[in-house]
């Protein structure tokens, strides 16, 4: 996969690059099943046509630049998780634009003419609900108008799970309510957080306590003890994370690991978050209850 980082006015180094393509378009923050059923559409559309498969998503997070007095945005999935995702999807050109004021102040006509034609579109997959342009002003059926005799446009139904729309916001709701165990339903998997172990300390028979610094642009749920599975070094294992501590802008968990042999002073770890257990920390030993299995080696 290519990636090519835009900054508007989009360069002419840039535009001499562009082949024809199909582009899906989306902040895709979680790439939800929502998502994958837009990018899906427009992979098959591009492989018909014989173009490239192209993805175009934006950072940061419009809410940043619109409202700037606002804490920083808390994504599903931050920029190096959602490149790395989009490439396993099979995307093969994916355009990152930097959302600035300068971009959001583009007119729904301006953003069409130079970031849809002039980036080689030939056709164009979003979902239902995509606007763009200044204020949003622009919408799914303004673009097919637009795209009149240069491109052509495919809307993506409304995806739900229980009647009720997938999007990145139920996601986002699901863990500030500590519902983890229903985020399947609408991401495809376990929400997911990736961090570094930055202390390590040892409790009976090869029990681990472990400090794991987060990735600071990473949502996490809300405080409680969870169920957790732990992936180091492509092993997991099963876990239970106590305390999810946010100190100078920094979060931090404490994981247990039972029967953990293996050194994980520094390395770099994988949580997902299987189910909420209570929302407060207990002892040690009454813990062993949620321990289904230690080691399941993938």
């Amino acid at each position: 996969m290519e990636t090519i980082y835009i900054q508007h006015p989009i360069s002419d180094s840039v535009k001499r690059r562009m082949e024809s393509c199909v582009i899906a378009l989306g902040f895709f923050d979680g790439v939800h099943k929502g998502h994958q059923g837009i990018m899906q559409t427009a992979k098959e559309i591009a492989k018909r046509k014989q173009l490239t498969f192209a993805v175009m998503t934006f950072y940061p997070h419009p809410r940043d630049v619109v409202n700037p007095n606002q804490a920083p945005m808390k994504y599903l999935t931050p920029l190096p998780i959602k490149e790395e995702r989009f490439e396993q999807m099979g995307v093969e050109k994916l355009f990152v634009v930097k959302f600035d004021s300068h971009f959001a102040s583009l007119s729904p006509e301006d953003f069409v003419n130079q970031y849809i034609i002039g980036l080689q579109g030939k056709h164009v997959v979003a979902g239902f609900d995509y606007h763009y342009g200044h204020k949003g002003k622009g919408n799914m059926e303004i673009l097919a108008g637009e795209g009149m005799g240069k491109f052509t446009v495919t809307t993506v139904k409304k995806i739900e799970h229980s009647q009720k729309k997938i999007s990145s916001s139920v996601i986002r709701q699901l863990l500030s309510n500590g519902k983890v165990n229903a985020i399947p339903a609408y991401l495809g998997d376990f929400f997911e957080v990736r961090g570094e172990v930055i202390q390590t300390s040892l409790y009976y028979k090869n029990n681990q306590f472990l400090k794991i610094a987060i990735d600071q642009d990473f949502m996490t749920p809300k405080s409680g003890v969870y169920k957790v599975l732990i992936e180091i070094e492509n092993k997991i294992y099963q876990g239970v994370c106590h305390q999810i501590t946010l100190k100078d802008n920094q979060r931090s968990l404490l994981v247990h690991l039972p029967n953990c042999f293996i050194d994980t002073s520094h390395k770099q770890v994988k949580v997902k978050w299987q189910q909420y257990i209570f929302g407060k920390q207990k002892e040690v030993y009454d813990m062993s209850q949620y321990f289904i299995c230690d080691e399941l080696v993938i």
